[in-house]
């Protein structure tokens, strides 16, 4: 069995990817939202998530009074709860944009990033 400190120390290397694979992540999403090549109806995946996380949030921020966050300085206190419960509905509706999005073009959008990063 594997102890605390070994599922720590993967969770930690998992969320390290996950942060610095995420502005490529949000420039493929937002190329492909802009490319004419990917059909309307799938561009409104990202759309009605956005409009759920939306919804999402302000029943959170209306309804419950639980701070993910401490709430430090008065504006960003209360942004950060917003933006977390949002990022949490919004992000996968992304995520299965970008899978249902054609092959052919991700790929392309994909190379592109990589040789922009690269220099």
């Amino acid at each position: 069995m594997r102890d605390y400190d070994d599922i720590k120390q993967t969770y930690r290397f998992k969320l390290s990817k996950i942060i610095y694979h995420l502005p490529n992540f949000v420039k493929l999403f937002w190329r492909l939202f802009q490319d004419p090549r990917v059909p309307i109806y799938q561009k409104a995946i990202p759309i009605l998530f956005g409009a759920i996380s939306v919804i999402a949030a302000t029943i959170y921020f209306v309804g419950l009074k639980i701070d993910l966050l401490p709430d430090f300085l008065p504006i960003i206190g209360v942004m950060d709860d917003i933006m977390v419960s949002a990022a949490i509905i919004f992000i996968p509706g992304a995520w299965i944009f970008i899978k249902v999005c054609p092959k052919d073009v991700v790929l392309e959008h994909v190379e592109r990033i990589d040789k922009e990063r690269r220099g």
